[in-house]
């Protein structure tokens, strides 16, 4: 490893070029005053393969020859990879993460509740400041600009015009959950990515990685509206993540952050940013609103005697509806709504110690009704001090602090044998569960069966106060605050937990069920949380084909067994969508529940599965392919005689559009009369064995869960489409829903003049096995839309017009000599088939998409999508005017 120095000579992050990409502009100077060690080469394989062996990863990844970079690994490869060298070399590991997940071929997909820490010595990625630095010294990083780009440790976010002294990147992921990559052939030091966004899960075989080693002293962050962050909190989990214990994407947190001394919120259904709640009082013990609109608080803690007030505030960006209860004194306010419908929140005058029944008596609970954003009249219910929350119904009242104390059905009672007890929760449904911690007692100890430590069991109690069920924490750590989580399962619980040092760094979901801790958010100081759940509104039923009720609840995990490697098999048969029969409830674990990781591909194809089940009925032209036409053409131009949904998607190939239109397109598409596919000659090698049908589907709940119900073939089920409506998405790829599939690529540019092809140009030597395939998923889509009286339109888009004087026919390869019978082979298939046409709009790089309608080599902007979109109108219309002759 080479020594990088501390220094006060600054390296620049991002550039001030014109046009420069949002995230990779202004320039922002970095100062980093602290010494580092960072790799002199990238990783490679035969290093690789010596840390993570099979202890690590059941099956090792085949990275290729010891001698060469490691690539085709994620970015939690090289977590593991950095985690494992460091216990090789006794070191602390830097990353932190509660389980892993793999795919087939052994790749890291996943690493749940990943956080870092950067002030621990240990092997790491380098930050992005660091890899700068590094790749300015050309005598350091000999290999940074080779083929390879590397991952880094930071999340993506936006630069300042402005010094940053040891800046460590963004302080949480934004809403793609994007990484960054630096260097490779052919780009600038200020370069941070590729062609289309980097997760974590992303691999490829031009992405490696190098580590570095070193603490950095008072790391700086920025968040993703650019504030500087020097204690970040983290969110560690995502929505989508949650889905398990949540069963919607409405999920809202709200804590205390003891190091700046604020309520912190999370809306999860909003990006999941961390807004604080900046506020002139001491905020403790939050509870959010039934509605989830609003939050109440107050300045004192459980377990102090002093007074306290409560507030209610909105649960916004803003500081907007604060009002006060006007009492003397008011703590620990939990709202609730009575059988009446009226919301209430209930609270008590004092939270302080209720060891004797002198002191628990001087304190005493009320109930004031809420409506309107104002506060009704206060209404006694007890005497003594019941903060661990009341009873919808009233007739069970509980709290600790130091004992168990509980009110049944109006009379006192102490319960845990009296021992010592505190952070009290009832539950918030039915069932009347009460949740609390304890000192290691005699009680809890035979219960568990073993010794433990202070707080280091969460236990759960029963209506009488018998104890039922308890959860352990995770080695190194004890349970905190501890509160039920309200809303449609109430199995939750969320709790922090405390380090051995006593710092209450994490927040975590605990759920019964299966005893399962999830992180949430990872932190400094972190107190008193509270989750809020939406409820259930109603269930949503289905029409469709009888099936049998085992049937219908079979498990996510199930695969679907008619899904072969023939294409035959992947084949829908003709079928009416109309002939609905028998009622049954959709599993809400499955259906509409097309995304896993929200991972770039699925969530461009979530959105485009909520527009297949929008438009079912009524769009009478789809549009089927890659990114290329997904930018490319525009439904909203065609004239208003044509309903146009474009479900093209980022990485489609025929085969992608085969399984789209085989399965969804055209036996439920009851008005189609028009397909557009997409070509694209320079990409006919992207086989089955390439496509995200084949690769990624059998592996995601909502694809399943179609396939093992034949597609739905004979009826669309009711309440798919609000299933898969609810599911989260990635917000930056709504413009899917809004545009009808298209989304337009901002910026537009001139044609370069210097290009060359990514992938090999000879490809066709060796791969008409390939092409053979690709072209045969084109002729039964053809096939297919004759039998339904369907015309297909073939369309190639434009790519750059310079490939030509470097014998590339575009930008992944294919040599212009090889077109032509390529091309031969297409225009026999529309003399064969009188419904198809080929369109060819690149014109072997002769064609009219002048400088300005391009955005980069293979995309067109917004200008370009115009010309093309107002050509494929008029072909069509031409159509209309054949069948009328």
């Amino acid at each position: 490893m080479l020594l990088v120095e501390g220094s006060k000579d600054t390296v620049v992050l991002g550039t001030n070029k014109k046009g420069a990409k949002i995230d990779e502009s202004p320039e922002m100077e970095v100062l980093l005053d602290y010494d580092y060690w960072v790799d002199g080469h990238k990783v490679t394989c035969g290093e690789f393969k010596s840390v993570i062996d099979e202890s690590v990863v059941e099956n090792r990844i085949d990275c290729g020859p010891d001698s060469l970079p490691v690539v085709n690994v994620t970015f939690f490869d090289a977590v593991l990879f950095a985690n494992e060298k460091s216990k090789t070399e006794n070191l602390d590991t830097v990353y932190e993460y509660s389980s892993a997940e793999f795919d087939k071929d052994g790749r890291c997909v996943n690493l749940a509740g990943l956080s870092f820490h950067l002030n621990r010595k240990g092997f790491r990625l380098p930050t992005e400041a660091e890899w700068v630095k590094v790749a300015s010294q050309k005598d350091k990083c000999l290999d940074c600009f080779e083929r390879e780009k590397e991952y880094v440790n930071d999340y993506k976010g936006i630069f300042k015009n402005e010094v940053m002294i040891n800046y460590a990147g963004a302080s949480s992921t934004n809403d793609v959950d994007e990484r960054i990559i630096k260097g490779g052939a052919s780009s600038s030091l200020y370069s941070r990515g590729g062609t289309y966004p980097v997760s974590p899960s992303t691999y490829d075989d031009y992405i490696g990685f190098r580590l570095a080693i070193g603490v950095i002293p008072d790391a700086v962050f920025l968040d993703q509206g650019g504030k500087i962050v020097n204690s970040p909190v983290k969110v560690v989990s995502s929505v989508l993540k949650l889905w398990d214990y949540t069963k919607t994407s409405k999920v809202k947190l709200v804590f205390k952050n003891e190091a700046t001394g604020n309520l912190n919120y999370i809306d999860y259904d909003n990006e999941s940013k961390v807004v604080e709640l900046v506020d002139s009082v001491p905020a403790y013990h939050p509870d959010i609103s039934p509605d989830g609109s609003k939050v109440a608080y107050c300045t004192g803690i459980e377990g102090l005697d002093r007074k306290s007030q409560v507030y209610v505030r909105n649960l916004d960006d803003g500081n907007s509806g604060i009002v006060k209860l006007d009492v003397e004194s008011a703590a620990i306010p939990r709202w609730n709504v009575l059988e009446n419908g009226d919301t209430v929140i209930t609270y008590v005058t004092g939270a302080g110690n209720n060891s004797s029944v002198k002191s628990f008596k001087s304190m005493s609970t009320w109930q004031v009704p809420f409506a309107n954003g104002k506060f009704g009249k206060p209404v006694k219910l007890f005497d003594g001090s019941y903060h661990g929350g009341v009873s919808e119904d009233g007739r069970l009242a509980v709290t600790g602090s130091k004992i168990l104390r509980a009110n049944v059905n109006g009379k006192e009672t102490v319960w845990y044998n009296g021992e010592q007890a505190c952070n009290v929760s009832l539950s918030r449904d039915f069932s009347k569960r009460t949740s609390f911690l304890d000192f290691h007692s005699a009680t809890g100890e035979k219960f568990v069966g073993d010794n433990y430590k202070v707080h280091e069991i969460l236990f759960v109690a029963d209506s009488t106060g018998n104890l039922i069920q308890y959860v352990k924490a995770p080695y190194g750590y004890a349970f905190d605050h501890p509160e039920w989580v309200t809303g449609r399962v109430n199995e939750n619980i969320v709790a922090t937990l405390a380090n051995a040092d006593g710092a209450h760094s994490k927040i975590v979901l605990v759920h019964l069920a299966d005893s399962s801790i999830t992180y949430l958010v990872e932190g400094d100081e972190l107190w008193h949380p509270c989750l809020w759940i939406q409820g259930k509104t109603k269930a949503l039923s289905s029409s469709s084909a009888f099936v049998e009720r085992s049937e219908l609840s079979s498990s996510s995990e199930e695969i679907a067994s008619n899904s072969s490697s023939s294409r035959n098999d992947e084949k829908s048969s003709s079928s009416s969508s109309e002939n609905l029969v028998e009622k049954f409830v959709l599993d809400e674990d499955s259906a509409g529940f097309y995304v896993k990781n929200n991972e770039f591909q699925e969530a461009h194809w979530s959105y485009k599965m909520e527009l297949v089940w929008t438009y079912w009925d009524s769009a009478d032209v789809v549009i089927l392919g890659s990114s290329r036409p997904q930018h490319g053409i525009i439904p909203a131009l065609f004239s208003d005689q044509f309903f146009v949904v474009n479900l093209a998607s980022a990485h489609g190939n025929l085969h992608s559009s085969y399984y789209m239109a085989v399965n969804y397109v055209l036996p439920h598409y009851k008005k189609l009369k028009y397909i557009i596919i997409e070509i694209a000659l320079d990409r006919l090698w992207l086989t089955k064995q390439n496509s995200f049908f084949y690769l990624k589907s059998p592996e995601i709940k909502g694809y399943v869960y179609d396939a093992n119900h034949d597609f739905w073939k004979s009826g669309v089920p009711e309440g798919l489409l609000e299933y898969t409506q609810n599911v989260p998405k990635v917000s930056s790829y709504s413009a899917n829903l809004t545009e009808r599939g298209y989304m337009p690529l901002s910026g537009c540019s001139n044609w370069r003049s210097s290009v060359y092809a990514e992938r090999d140009i000879a490809w066709l030597d060796t791969g008409r096995v390939r092409l053979e395939e690709t072209l045969g998923y084109l002729a039964e889509i053809i096939q297919l839309a004759k039998e339904k009286n369907i015309k297909v339109v073939g369309v190639e888009m434009p790519l750059n017009p310079n490939y030509k004087n470097v014998n590339a026919y575009g930008k992944y390869g294919l040599r212009n000599s090889d077109a032509p019978q390529i091309i031969d082979r297409i225009n026999a298939l529309a003399e064969k088939y009188s419904n198809f046409t080929f369109f060819d709009q690149h014109k072997m790089g002769e064609h009219d998409y002048l400088n300005g309608m391009n955005y980069d080599d293979d995309h067109l902007c917004r200008a370009g999508a115009e010309q093309m979109t107002h050509r494929l109108d008029s072909l069509l219309k031409t159509y209309i005017i054949a069948r009328k002759i």
